[in-house]
């Protein structure tokens, strides 16, 4: 928040005291009388003129969403908690794919903004220019409530309380805070944040520079069972909404930073492509994001999710396809046509085979095959035939459908004979063809002021392809080979001439990341950004995290100051912003 200090440096304990707004955007601060054997003083900030808001945008599964027209009726509220990933663990043991296709519904559901905000005594404080008579009230006004708080809110409260006290208020601006000196100006070095572009080190100046704005933390989820571009019309709507706000207090505000976490990196890119909304944007901070898609978005349609989580988010090929092949939302993160898989012998496709063979020598030796290799929209995504390593099987796309239309007819209510308008494969394919729009539309597109991080870690595997593959021999290659059986949990068994039969397996993922966006579609932002940081775990000295939780990470959180502040002392707009108030 950078406010002036309304009172002399003192050594005694000192308390923040939280400040208001009255109508016209003045600062209003109350305290309470204590004797003098109290030593604790109470600080007052005053708020400058010119806001930046920091917009914080979520991944996929990271905003809470409700059934429209149902007051409070959760769709998906992530679990808060131990005690509420049990409930919601018993909860979904019993759901079939039906019933997750019917909950999970992108037409019958909305962001919910209701979920809990708790934030700390100094963000208490800082969030008291939000409007409302609770801190809960205030949290929410900002967004903080739409989001899955395990997963964000410590990185929310974070920036707020970072930005808002880049130098020491007792010092009265003369002293970095310890935070800032530790985790930012102590860290300026390339090979220790992983920087991949010529670096630029922060002078102190700049951060000076930069605590003569205000910047409140926001954020702003979305349904990310819609396309993205839908996403990017709500993200758009909610900037102009938080810098008229702002305006109306009298503030000068029209611009906005954005940080984004793994897909709402798509919905921030895609918000950048409306009409002057990239000059609304003054900058983008893209974390973990998968720019080209993820291989393991394939792997869950066709297999489940991994572990425990599979209960909750999808047991199998079923539950999955079920949801997202009628959300174009989660269709977006499968690999774009540009991805490609790194190897020693250059870049590949990400999708193939391995089984034992006879080699040119005469000699069974183990061999490979690339799926769908080319166009894998046509001939991954789309594709219909009896392939059986197609993304998608037309079986499993409407099971609540079936199940209402045999209700039907044995209600009588629907003739045996009825034939629904659009076939199950047809349905999907026009959710598949949003994805493709979306793909092309973010295609090499970036807001010109773009930072970014990534993981590469060699200790948190990935799905940067993915393998079928089995351990004995077949007399033929197996990508022509007949689908006898499918378990739905990554395992298939092919027949050869229909004889001879032999099991297939999806492996685990090996590729170097985060657990879940490969380094390949991580580092794609390269090329079109100021600055991107490649985090490679242990080996280099970096810090080790999983794609959920990066942002809490001290070597994330540190690139992210340094690159908020990056983009504000160079910006031209700041400057003259400055100049007018």
């Amino acid at each position: 928040m950078n406010q002036t200090v309304k009172q002399a440096n003192n050594p005694e304990p000192t308390r923040l005291v939280g400040t208001s707004w009255d109508d016209q955007g003045n600062d209003v601060a109350q305290s309470v009388l204590t004797g003098k054997s109290m030593k604790v003083r109470a600080l007052c900030l005053t708020s400058p003129d010119a806001v930046l808001p920091i917009v914080f945008v979520p991944g996929i599964m990271g905003t809470r969403l409700k059934v429209k027209g149902r007051d409070k009726g959760a769709a998906w509220f992530p679990p808060e908690g131990k005690w509420d990933a049990v409930i919601l663990l018993l909860r979904s043991l019993v759901r079939t794919a039906a019933d997750r296709q019917r909950l999970l519904n992108p037409d019958k559901t909305e962001v919910d903004d209701e979920g809990p905000a708790y934030p700390d005594d100094a963000c208490k404080s800082l969030l008291a220019i939000a409007p409302g008579k609770t801190d809960a009230e205030r949290a929410r006004w900002r967004g903080w409530g739409q989001l899955h708080g395990d997963s964000y809110e410590k990185i929310l409260a974070f920036l707020e309380k970072s930005m808002a006290t880049i130098f020491d208020p007792i010092s009265q601006g003369q002293t970095l805070t310890p935070h800032w000196q530790e985790l930012v100006m102590n860290r300026q070095d390339a090979t220790k944040l992983g920087a991949q572009k010529p670096f630029v080190p922060l002078q102190e100046q700049q951060l000076r520079d930069a605590a003569e704005l205000l910047y409140p933390v926001h954020a702003v989820g979305y349904n990310w069972l819609q396309s993205n571009k839908v996403s990017a019309e709500r993200l758009a709507a909610e900037i102009e909404r938080i810098t008229a706000y702002y305006r109306s207090k009298g503030k000068a505000c029209e611009q906005v930073i954005l940080i984004t976490h793994s897909m709402g990196g798509l919905v921030a890119r895609a918000c950048a492509q409306l009409p002057g909304m990239d000059q609304r944007i003054l900058g983008v901070l893209h974390g973990v994001m998968p720019a080209l898609g993820a291989p393991a978005t394939y792997k869950r349609i066709r297999a489940g999710f991994e572990g425990a989580a599979q209960v909750i988010l999808g047991r199998n090929g079923a539950d999955c396809t079920a949801v997202m092949a009628n959300a174009a939302g989660p269709l977006e993160l499968l690999p774009t046509d540009q991805y490609r898989t790194w190897t020693n012998r250059g870049e590949r496709h990400w999708l193939r085979v391995s089984y034992v063979g006879m080699g040119q020598r005469g000699v069974q030796e183990e061999m490979e095959s690339f799926l769908g290799e080319g166009d894998p929209y046509a001939n991954i995504y789309l594709n219909n035939t009896a392939d059986w390593w197609k993304l998608v099987r037309e079986d499993l796309i409407d099971p609540a459908g079936r199940e209402d239309r045999a209700k039907a007819m044995r209600e009588g209510k629907l003739a045996p004979s009825s034939v629904p308008d659009k076939g199950d494969f047809d349905k999907y394919v026009d959710n598949m063809l949003i994805a493709m729009e979306l793909h092309q539309t973010i295609l090499n597109k970036y807001h010109a002021t773009t930072y970014a991080y990534y993981a590469a870690d060699p200790e948190k595997p990935s799905w940067n392809e993915v393998l079928w593959k089995s351990t004995r021999s077949t007399p033929s290659k197996p990508e022509s080979a007949v689908l006898e059986l499918d378990d739905l949990n990554g395992t298939v068994e092919l027949s050869f001439a229909h004889k001879y039969r032999v099991s297939f397996s999806i492996q685990d993922g090996t590729g170097p990341g985060d657990g879940t966006v490969p380094a390949e579609s991580g580092a794609a932002p390269k090329t079109h950004s100021i600055q991107i940081f490649k985090h490679e775990g242990k080996s280099k000295m970096h810090d080790s995290y999983e794609h959920q939780f990066s942002y809490n990470a001290a070597i994330s959180q540190a690139v992210s100051l340094y690159s908020i502040i990056s983009m504000v002392t160079n910006s031209p707009s700041v400057k003259s912003l400055m100049e007018k108030t």
